[in-house]
Parts: C-alpha cells; sequence; structure tokens
C-alpha cells in the first residue's frame, strides 16, 4: 500500500495547497496508480543511470546510448546486470531504506 501514512498536498500553479493526512492506500484499478509507477520508474532509472556514471554499476553488454538497461513492461521492470555481489549490493542500497533510516 502507498500513501496509507504521512500527510500530502497539492502544488497548483507552484503553490502548496492545504495539506491533509492519508488515510487509505492507492488500490489496484485507482487511476493514480500509472501514474505513481511511472514517477517511481523514472526515479529508478535516474538513480541507475547516476550509478552507472559513476562508476558503481557496469554494463553488462556494450549500449548504443548512454543509459543503463532497464526494461519496463506494464508493471514489470528488468535490469540487466553483471552477476557481481558488490553491484548488486550498491543496488540493493540504493532501492532500499536502510533499517536505520
Amino acid at each position: 500500500m502507498i500513501f496509507s501514512y504521512g500527510f500530502s498536498s497539492i502544488l497548483l500553479n507552484g503553490v502548496p495547497g492545504k495539506q491533509f493526512h492519508c488515510k487509505r492506500g492507492v488500490r489496484q484499478g485507482d487511476p493514480l496508480s500509472p501514474f505513481l509507477f511511472v514517477l517511481a520508474a523514472k526515479l529508478v532509472q535516474y538513480l541507475v543511470n547516476d550509478a552507472y556514471h559513476q562508476g558503481h554499476l557496469h554494463l553488462p553488454i556494450s549500449q548504443p546510448t548512454s543509459d543503463f538497461p532497464i526494461i519496463q513492461y506494464t508493471d514489470d521492470t528488468l535490469l540487466l546486470m553483471q552477476a557481481d555481489a558488490a553491484q548488486i549490493a550498491h543496488l540493493k542500497g540504493m532501492i532500499l531504506p536502510s533499517p536505520l533510516d
């Protein structure tokens, strides 16, 4: 469930509106779900590309573009990576928060 805790507000012309408490999660079939997936997918692509450009991740095969290969279809995401424990640990650290955060 997403947005079951915390507060949100809506930006209108760059000005945040009144804050409201999120009481329910986004359910399957909610019209907001695809938009939230696209936002999350873009963030994952940005984080992975940033780690690649900083040298933390390495391409599994040569690419004609400067982006790390991520395949996304409907609600699935597939990252093509080398089988390297250090790279997997770095990716996990980027995506999953540490228990102390």
